[in-house]
């Protein structure tokens, strides 16, 4: 996906979404630093978590979306050195350019994360495992991985709708109306999905940006199998942020895992 458009708005049409950033903060306080998020983008929950306090280390592969990160952190920057967001300390994260299927870091993290639909980047089950399998490397043993991924149960039962508005907002003196079209692929376990974001100016004049995405569904028995395979240990599946158990119509799939030790995982 080229994200040279979606990060233009990606901070502006998530910024009411909040509803996710308690989950992540207690797992952070629960398992303690440092911690790794895969699929940092522009900061969003790597910021919230460095604003608590927590010694943070984002990766990402897109350098548009980094780069509107690094311009947060910049702007932040005060005469002494500090980094402030939103009038507080920050713990100044680390930010690294990678692919999070096979990338390299010094040291060993206590709680690697994978916010809001990243997991569902990774299209195929090798790319699944070559994800999982690094990050295992970079874990210490107990230390766990967490996923937040939608229902698929969910998602294959609902009726395919065409196009949608999903909502409007303002980017400066224009009006953004963001569109959707979804088309799921069941035997693939794929979500082929269309953006269009229309900008509407001040003359009236209609701007039409259209972003094609696809992304992979997983369903849980499939998670613990992928899990296991690469030194993890499924612990808990919660159905939405609040930790109530998955079940038939959560809305969510949020899989905490725990590391090994290398010693006891399966051979094959």
């Amino acid at each position: 996906m080229t994200y040279s458009t979606l990060a233009r708005y990606y901070d502006l049409e998530n910024a009411g979404f909040t509803e996710d950033l308690d989950f992540w903060l207690g797992l952070a306080e629960e398992y303690g630093d440092p911690v790794l998020e895969l699929g940092c983008g522009t900061g969003r929950v790597l910021l919230h978590l460095a604003r608590r306090g927590h010694a943070v280390t984002g990766l990402d592969n897109s350098p548009e979306m980094l780069a509107r990160l690094e311009a947060k952190l910049a702007a932040a920057r005060n005469m002494r050195g500090d980094v402030q967001h939103g009038g507080v300390q920050l713990n100044a994260p680390t930010v690294i350019r990678a692919d999070m299927k096979d990338f390299s870091l010094s040291g060993q993290f206590k709680l690697a994360i994978m916010p809001y639909n990243t997991f569902m980047h990774l299209l195929t089950l090798e790319d699944q495992i070559a994800a999982l399998t690094c990050i295992r490397r970079h874990l210490q043993p107990g230390a766990a991985l967490a996923l937040d991924m939608p229902n698929p149960g969910e998602a294959y039962a609902a009726q395919e709708q065409g196009l949608t508005l999903e909502r409007t907002f303002m980017d400066g003196e224009r009006t953004v109306q963001q569109f959707s079209s979804v088309s799921v692929d069941r035997a693939m376990q794929l979500a082929h999905i269309t953006w269009l974001y229309d900008s509407v100016g001040t003359d009236g004049v209609v701007q039409r940006a259209i972003i094609p995405l696809t992304l992979r569904y997983t369903f849980p028995g499939e998670m613990r199998l992928l899990l296991e395979k690469c030194g993890f240990a499924l612990a808990h599946l919660y159905g939405d942020y609040q930790r109530a158990p998955f079940a038939d119509g959560s809305p969510r799939m949020l899989v905490v895992a725990t590391a090994r030790d290398e010693g006891s995982r399966p051979k094959g």
